[in-house]
């Protein structure tokens, strides 16, 4: 039996209780509109992999429909000296997999990936892409996008098994400021979880998500992309009062993944509404979002990602700086300052 056999392929929360129990396979495909939660899941898979390989592990992430296959089978089965573990991304897949060049590629990685690689494919696409219908030893899954009201009873599900209760009309005010944005909700429902409050309603939550801009999270990471140096000031701040570390982490990574995939929509010939639809850019705030895209080219995005890669592993290593401005987010920051917007044009 092929996967275009089966009439149901499994979700993501099939994934995610497979990951419960430690099991991660060697080849994975995501199929669906729902980019967040690839990328959350895609998070998962790492995070078992770090725990399972003290010495650490190195993430490439790789656009196929940008031309970037051959340098992802490259980091696929490259074999390092040090054994370390690698997580492979090959973002939008069913770009190169009906071409015979394509195919031929992936077949010779699919037959020489090393032990220590793991494999994620993804595909905007519902079914199997061309070519990647029978592929032996690969896990399949579906990532629907999620509607409002799907997502009011997960923040409602996720909050109440923590002992936090949040009513009805609550729940519906957060689906409303965030938009279906998977991931600009789990970085709500951490938030909401850090604020020691128990019983939250509307306004308690539109406070906590919405409210005090000049000391949010969403306000640095807005100047921190901007290239404003005053986001140094705002991340001390930040750090002084106690927001969490991998909460900032998270929001900066969740906009360098948005701006990302706005250039690559509109470099696929979308109008730009469309791209800030595909980007999760609320309508209210696509102006600042475009000018923001302007001073971050895609060629500066992919310099970011591996700054975001050594602050997550050196947070997570639990390593305690004695100065808040020695902390692994003021290293990121000042790295992404340094970079500087492109030059303007002539």
């Amino acid at each position: 039996e092929t996967i275009m056999d089966k009439k149901r392929l499994p979700v993501a929360r099939d994934l995610y209780a497979e990951l419960g129990k430690k099991r991660t396979a060697r080849v994975y495909l995501f199929l669906g509109e729902d980019e967040g939660e690839k990328d959350k899941a895609v998070r998962r898979i790492a995070d078992l992999i770090r725990a399972g390989d003290p010495a650490g592990h190195t993430l490439g992430r790789f656009h196929c429909e940008a031309g970037e296959l051959m340098q992802a089978a490259d980091f696929a089965l490259s074999r390092s000296m040090f054994a370390d573990a690698r997580l492979c991304v090959m973002l939008n897949v069913d770009a190169v997999s009906g071409t015979a060049a394509g195919a031929a590629l992936l077949s010779e990685v699919f037959a020489s990936l090393p032990d220590s690689t793991t494999l994620v494919m993804t595909s905007s696409a519902n079914r199997p892409p061309k070519g990647l219908e029978s592929v032996s030893g690969m896990s399949v899954f579906q990532f629907w996008p999620p509607f409002e009201k799907d997502l009011a009873a997960y923040v409602t599900r996720t909050l109440g098994a923590e002992g936090i209760t949040i009513d009805a009309g609550a729940a519906r005010a957060l689906i409303d400021l965030l938009g279906r944005n998977v991931r600009a909700v789990d970085g709500a429902l951490e938030k909401l979880r850090n604020s020691g409050v128990e019983r939250l309603t509307e306004e308690t939550v539109l406070s906590l998500v919405g409210g005090e801009r000049e000391r949010s999270v969403f306000e640095f990471v807005d100047a921190l992309f901007r290239g404003d140096r005053s986001s140094l000031a705002q991340l001390k701040n930040l750090i002084e009062n106690n927001c969490p570390e991998l909460l900032i982490l998270n929001q900066i990574a969740r906009q360098a993944d948005s701006i990302e995939r706005f250039h690559l929509a509109v470099r696929g010939g979308d109008t730009e509404d469309e791209a800030l639809r595909k980007a999760s850019v609320p309508p209210r705030v696509g102006g600042a979002f475009m000018e923001m895209a302007r001073v971050n080219p895609i060629i500066k995005i992919k310099r970011i990602y591996p700054l975001l890669g050594r602050a997550d592993k050196a947070l997570k290593s639990h390593r305690v700086s004695k100065s808040v401005v020695a902390s692994p987010l003021f290293d990121l920051s000042r790295e992404m300052l340094a970079t500087g917007p492109p030059p303007p044009a002539v």
